[in-house]
C-alpha cells in the first residue's frame, strides 16, 4: 500500500473537511519540537490574549518575535497563525501571537493600543520565556504590518504602554499599507473620524525609529 506523507495526508484531510486556508496551512506544519501555551492575557477582555510558541529545549537569550496578523482590522484570530509561529519556534525563536480588538468593537487607534500592550507584555516577560528582552522583533502582515510600523515610527503607542520604541530590535512588515490616503472603502469606517496624515506611518518616519524591513510583492495592491 502506498501511504501519503504526513503533510500530504493532513492537507487532504483539511481540504475534504472544508477548512479555511489558514487551517489548511496549520494542518501541514508540524508542531514537533515546539511547545505552545494558549490564551495568556496581556490585558482585559477576550481579544487581549496571546499564544506563545517556544522550542521544547530550554535555553536563555533566544530572539522573541511578536507576530501581528492582518485582516483589514476587521477579522483574524491568533489560532489561525500556528503555521507562522511553529517554524520560527522550531528554529530557535520564542514567538508570541496576540489577538487585538477589531472593528466594529474599536476603530483607530484602538488596535494600535492593543498591539502596543502586547509588545510591552512580550518585552516584560521575555526573560521568563527564555528570550532576550533586547532581541524583541515585531513582524506584521497586511493590517498587522501597519500596526507594527506605527509602533516603530510613532512613539505615542508604545509610550502609552510604558515602553520606548527603541526597545524593539526591529520591525518586519509584509505587504502592509503605510501611505494610503485618501481613505476609501472599508478603511473609512475603520479609521473614522480620523482621516488625515495622522493615520499614516509615513507621516512619522524621523530616523529615530527601530530598523524597518518592509516587504511587498511585485503585484501587491
Amino acid at each position: 500500500m502506498i501511504r501519503p506523507a504526513a503533510p500530504i495526508a493532513a492537507l487532504l484531510g483539511a481540504l475534504l473537511s472544508a477548512c479555511s486556508p489558514a487551517q489548511i496551512l496549520n494542518a501541514t506544519v508540524s508542531d514537533a519540537g515546539v511547545r505552545m501555551e494558549a490564551g495568556i492575557s496581556y490585558g482585559d477582555g477576550p481579544r487581549r490574549q496571546l499564544d506563545i510558541y517556544r522550542p521544547v529545549a530550554d535555553a536563555a537569550g533566544r530572539p522573541l518575535v511578536v507576530f501581528l496578523y492582518g485582516g483589514s482590522w476587521r477579522t483574524g484570530d491568533r489560532a489561525e497563525y500556528a503555521f507562522v509561529a511553529r517554524p520560527l519556534a522550531r528554529r530557535g525563536a520564542v514567538v508570541v501571537v496576540p489577538d487585538y480588538r477589531l472593528y466594529p468593537d474599536v476603530a483607530f487607534p484602538g488596535f494600535l493600543d492593543d498591539s502596543a500592550q502586547a509588545v510591552a507584555w512580550a518585552v516584560a516577560n521575555a526573560a521568563g520565556l527564555g528570550a532576550d528582552p533586547r532581541r524583541v522583533f515585531v513582524v506584521g502582515h497586511s493590517a498587522g504590518a501597519y500596526n507594527a510600523a506605527m509602533l516603530a515610527v510613532d512613539p505615542r503607542w508604545l509610550g502609552g504602554a510604558g515602553l520606548d520604541r527603541t526597545a524593539i530590535a526591529g520591525v518586519v512588515g509584509i505587504a502592509g499599507p503605510y501611505d494610503f490616503l485618501p481613505l476609501t472603502g472599508n478603511t473609512v469606517a475603520v479609521f473614522a473620524p480620523a482621516d488625515g496624515p495622522e493615520t499614516q506611518p509615513v507621516t512619522y518616519v524621523d530616523g529615530r525609529n527601530p530598523p524597518l524591513l518592509l516587504l511587498a510583492g511585485d503585484a501587491d495592491t
